[in-house]
C-alpha cells in the first residue's frame, strides 16, 4: 500500500497532467484574456474582487497569460518530479495549487465539477507533501469524502429525472452544440434500448461507487476501473478531459483511505 506521501504524489501526477491541458487550452484562446476578449479583466473584473492589489494585477492580459504558462509548465512537469521527488512534489503541487486559485479567483465563468475537484485534490496533494502525517491522512479522507460525495448526487440527481430513467437523455445531451456527438446521438435514438442500458449503468455506477471504500481488493479495482472507463468514454464523446484528470486523480486518496479502514 502507498503511505500518504507517496499517495499525494500519484494525485499530483495525474491531476497536474490536467491542469496543464486546462492551462494549455487557455493559452490557445488567449486572445479572449486581452482587451476587447470576452474574458478580458475589464469584462470579469467588474464585480469587487477581495484581494491585494497586488494579486488583482496578476489578472490582466500578458500577465495572466504568464500565469497561465507556469500552470502548464508545472502540469507537464509533475509526472516527472512526482516519480522522482518528494520535496520537488511539493513545490509543485503548491505553484499549481497557487495558479489554480489565481484562475478561479480570477473568473468561475466556465468552470464546472472537474476545476472543484482538481482544486480540492490539489489542496490535498500539497498540504499532504508540505505537512504530511495525521494532517495529511486527514486530508486524503476529506477528498475521499468528497468524491464519493461527488458521484453519490450525481447519482441521485439522474435517478430522480424521468429522461434519464427512460434513458432519452443521453441522445439530447449529445445533440447539443456544446457536448455534441451527432453520429452516436442518431445512433441512440435508433436504439433507445442501448441508450436506456447506458444511463441505468451510469446512475447504478455513480449511486454504488462508494462501496469501494469497504469492499475488497477485486471488487474495489472494478469499481475505479468502471469509474475511469466513464470519464474516458465521456471525454470521448463530449469533449470533457479534464474530468478524466480531475476525478480519476483523487482516486489515490480513495485507496489509501480504504485500505486504511479495511485494513
Amino acid at each position: 500500500m502507498l503511505n500518504e506521501t507517496e499517495t499525494a504524489r500519484a494525485i499530483l501526477a495525474v491531476c497536474g497532467v490536467g491542469l496543464a491541458v486546462s492551462a494549455g487550452r487557455d493559452l490557445r484562446q488567449s486572445h479572449e484574456f486581452g482587451a476587447g476578449g470576452a474574458l478580458a479583466w475589464a469584462v470579469v473584473g467588474a464585480y469587487p474582487h477581495r484581494c491585494p492589489p497586488a494579486v488583482r494585477a496578476l489578472f490582466v492580459g500578458d500577465r495572466y497569460r504568464a500565469v497561465l504558462a507556469v500552470q502548464c509548465a508545472a502540469g507537464l512537469a509533475a509526472p516527472a518530479v512526482a516519480a522522482l521527488s518528494a520535496p520537488g512534489s511539493a513545490v509543485v503541487a503548491c505553484v499549481l495549487l497557487t495558479t489554480l486559485l489565481l484562475g478561479l479567483h480570477r473568473s468561475d465563468y466556465g468552470t464546472d465539477g472537474a476545476d472543484q475537484m482538481a482544486a480540492l485534490a490539489m489542496l490535498t496533494a500539497a498540504v499532504t507533501l508540505t505537512v504530511g502525517g495525521t494532517v495529511g491522512r486527514l486530508f486524503l479522507a476529506f477528498l475521499t469524502g468528497q468524491l464519493i460525495l461527488s458521484y453519490l448526487i450525481a447519482g441521485v440527481a439522474k435517478l430522480v429525472s424521468p429522461t434519464w430513467r427512460d434513458g432519452s437523455c443521453l441522445a439530447q445531451i449529445l445533440s447539443t452544440d456544446s457536448y455534441g456527438s451527432p453520429g452516436i446521438a442518431a445512433f441512440l435514438r435508433a436504439r433507445p434500448w442501448v441508450g436506456a442500458l447506458m444511463a441505468w449503468g451510469v446512475m447504478v455506477l455513480e449511486v454504488t461507487f462508494w462501496l469501494a471504500l469497504v469492499v475488497p481488493g477485486p471488487p474495489r479495482w472494478g469499481l475505479l476501473a468502471a469509474g475511469a472507463a466513464l470519464h474516458l468514454g465521456i471525454a470521448f464523446t463530449m469533449g470533457l478531459t479534464t474530468f478524466v484528470f480531475a476525478f480519476i486523480g483523487a482516486y489515490p486518496a480513495l485507496v489509501f483511505t480504504a485500505a486504511a479502514l479495511t485494513g
